[in-house]
């Protein structure tokens, strides 16, 4: 899995999804709340757990006060919330993108540009949804009479189980190749795992972070708090995601060695070759070229002026010919 990670450059899909992500998530949280105020706008007590539960205690003020700013009238108001949608796609595509280089699906597979706007609106959706379910269940258990302990990890197991069934769902969608579920949960369970501890966790943790960081970022410093946070989540997604290819596709074991490259290895780089293909008629095919160890050259003959040529057991096979 590490030798994969390596292979697609996971950092750097990891390091591009924090980024979108991060120049998503005001516009995301500004439409959940939106929304949210519209919806129990009779139930001002309800609302204000929700939004508690939904935006970072860093974020609150801003993020309402600008959700109080968008207008009332119907028309503009579906306007701008038809814009936020669209401002917070970026963290999908960047998925998308990283989802489908994992899963090494050839360009000339992947959907056209309405398919994928279709596909990455439907997925921005299900997370906004996903969001307010584990807000809202969270409002709920924290209001049954049972005991703290009991009360948090009912919480955590309800969020938990959302987050697997919306990650589920979301490769599902943005996959451009047929995957059933079942080479699809070994990559959400561990993902949905990770999401879960950083909503629980990142809460107590992001303060901290930021007061560590404000002697050297000064009024960076929540942004700082905020791009680490990202970046771990977006680490173990791309980390859950390399789970899955490797199982899928049964590449193991890799050589340490890279002279002495193993089945594995060679499927591995067939796969990186073969998702460069572009066009409806491209093609690429992969060899890997491994000479033989060399032989002793056999004695020189009375008869033969030098010596023959050493040959070995069928060293790197040869390009394809040309079509």
């Amino acid at each position: 899995m590490v030798r994969k990670y390596l292979d697609d450059g996971g950092g750097r899909e990891a390091a591009l999804i924090t980024y979108y992500g991060f120049l998503s998530i005001f516009p995301l949280l500004l439409l959940g709340v939106t929304v949210v105020s519209k919806v129990l706008a009779e139930r001002p007590d309800l609302l204000h757990r929700l939004v508690t539960e939904i935006v970072p205690a860093s974020l609150q003020d801003t993020v309402e006060g600008a959700a109080a700013a968008m207008p009332t009238s119907p028309i503009p108001l579906i306007v701008g919330l038809v814009g936020l949608l669209l401002s917070g796609t970026g963290v999908v595509f960047s998925a998308y993108r990283t989802l489908n280089h994992v899963a090494a699906v050839p360009f000339r597979l992947r959907a056209g540009i309405v398919s994928w706007y279709l596909r990455v609106l439907l997925v921005l959706v299900l997370m906004l949804a996903g969001a307010v379910t584990v807000a809202g269940l969270t409002v709920v258990v924290t209001a049954l009479p049972l005991g703290s302990e009991w009360l948090q990890a009912g919480a955590v197991l309800g969020s938990l189980l959302v987050v697997f069934g919306g990650l589920l769902l979301a490769a599902r969608v943005l996959l451009d190749r047929p995957a059933p579920v079942r080479s699809l949960w070994p990559a959400a369970a561990p993902a949905a795992a990770a999401v879960t501890l950083v909503l629980n966790v990142g809460a107590a943790v992001l303060p901290g972070l930021v007061r560590r960081a404000g002697a050297v970022y000064g009024s960076f410093a929540t942004v700082a708090g905020i791009f680490t946070l990202l970046y771990l989540l977006s680490l173990a997604l791309v980390f859950s995601a390399e789970i899955a290819a490797v199982r899928q596709a049964r590449l193991w074991p890799r050589a340490l060695d890279p002279h002495r490259p193993t089945e594995a290895d060679a499927r591995a780089l067939d796969l990186l070759a073969r998702e460069q293909e572009r066009t409806p008629v491209d093609r690429i095919e992969s060899w890997l070229d491994v000479p033989d160890p060399p032989t002793v050259a056999p004695e020189r003959s009375d008869r033969a002026g030098s010596p023959e040529p050493r040959t070995g057991s069928g060293a790197g096979t040869p390009p394809p010919p040309a079509r």
